[in-house]
């Protein structure tokens, strides 16, 4: 890892687009170096000028305004969106083959910059949305279609679906197999079983490779899956199906600090509504991921006769899906159970990377006296191993009260409160 990351150095300056790629691949991962690829400054962007015309410079700006957002308004976002316009009108496949979309640097650079500027300039993620699929396109080497594929991914917010990975041999493109599926913009087919190997391949064919052999992207690659891997051996020896649970009981403690402001006693008040199951998922998925790396989002699950199922929250290591119910009133608790425990059964029946489940249940009605039946009922199946019923904190209002958004409403004065004015 000290190798890869001497490797690394080299590109780590403002405006290297190898620099900002590595940059990009490593985010969340702690290297032994301080990242100075940033190009934001007065004085890169007026001597490089003519290069944000070409897709290379828009790669770097797309970059550089994606994952460097604390910047002072250097007119970046104007120079991007002009520059994006020119490209949407040449050939993005010309007779001699220098395109930017099958260059992984910069395909991934302009991929960032469409999400930049899709509020400004929606059609150019949908011309890239049609680039990125065409027949033309000729991937050099499997990681160079990896990276189409991520990008698809992320522009449509649907992840790959990864066949089998058992005959992948190259190191670099089984870190950026395992890339792709820690950031999401990847399925694989086993979660639990392709990881492990995936896993145990990349530490295996890093202790045989001469890092010196490596691109600079590959390097970031690698060194990105290594200090994953690492990382995750060090939590898999101590996080267990137990502490689910343990972080999930922390749910009425976290909701402390939830806005829900009085637009009497605030200038601009701030109201976050939870009033479906929806964004009971947000917050858990915060909650939960922040501890369990592989985490996984509406975790698919093999048909059962002409049903399909999808699990809220799935951890392939630990063996775990865990399910999200919203309550409304006491008399819910009754049907929901009935759910739970059918799902239950579609859930875990081939007893395959899954084996257990944890049922979290938001009460937004505050029925406590609910609570017990509904944990007791279901925690007889033995593949049910913890039950977490939490109730709607007291500043958020019952469901069905909720007003219109205070922001709507203009501030009164204090004298006009007294007085009971409009």
């Amino acid at each position: 890892m000290a190798a890869l990351d001497r490797h690394l150095s080299p590109a780590n300056k403002p405006g290297d687009l190898d620099g900002l790629f590595a940059h990009h691949i490593l985010n969340g991962v702690d290297v032994s170096f301080a990242w100075e690829v940033n190009p934001l400054t007065t004085q890169w962007l007026d001597d490089h000028t003519d290069r944000l015309r070409h897709a290379p410079g828009l790669a770097v700006l797309g970059f550089a305004l994606h994952d460097h957002r604390s910047h002072h308004d250097l007119g970046t976002h104007e120079r991007l969106v002009d520059g994006l316009r020119d490209l949407m009108r040449r050939d993005p496949f010309p007779a001699d083959r220098t395109t930017f979309a099958t260059d992984r640097r910069q395909l991934l650079g302009i991929t960032l910059a469409a999400l930049v500027t899709q509020d400004a300039l929606p059609a150019f993620r949908s011309w890239l949305l049609e680039i990125l699929p065409d027949s033309r396109f000729r991937a050099d080497d499997p990681r160079t279609d990896l990276a189409r594929r991520h990008a698809l991914a992320v522009l449509t917010d649907d992840p790959a679906q990864l066949g089998s990975v058992t005959s992948i041999k190259s190191l670099p493109e089984l870190s950026m197999v395992h890339w792709m599926s820690i950031v999401g913009a990847a399925r694989l087919a086993d979660p639990a079983a392709d990881l492990h190997f995936i896993q145990r391949r990349i530490l295996t064919g890093l202790l045989r490779t001469d890092v010196g052999d490596l691109s600079t992207c590959d390097a970031a690659l690698v060194r990105a899956a290594a200090g994953r891997i690492i990382d995750a051996s060090i939590d898999s020896t101590i996080l267990t199906r137990s502490h689910v649970g343990v972080v999930l009981r922390r749910f009425p403690a976290a909701m402390k600090r939830w806005r829900w402001d009085d637009p009497d006693d605030v200038r601009h008040p701030v109201r976050w509504e939870v009033g479906s199951e929806r964004e009971i998922q947000d917050i858990v998925w915060i909650m939960l991921r922040s501890v369990f790396s592989d985490l996984v989002d509406e975790e698919p699950l093999p048909r059962l006769g002409h049903s399909s199922y999808r699990a809220d929250f799935g951890i392939p290591r630990l063996g775990v899906l865990i399910e999200l119910k919203y309550v409304r009133s006491a008399a819910e608790f009754k049907k929901v159970e009935k759910e739970i425990l059918e799902d239950s059964i579609a859930y875990l029946r081939d007893r395959g990377t899954y084996t257990k489940l944890i049922v979290f249940i938001y009460d937004a009605s505050a029925s406590s006296q609910e609570h017990d039946i509904t944990t007791a009922a279901l925690l007889e199946r033995d593949d049910i191993i913890d039950v977490i019923i939490v109730s709607r904190p007291s500043q958020l209002p019952a469901p069905g009260t909720v007003t219109a958004t205070p922001a709507a409403t203009p501030r009164r004065t204090r004298s006009q409160r007294t007085q009971g004015s409009p």
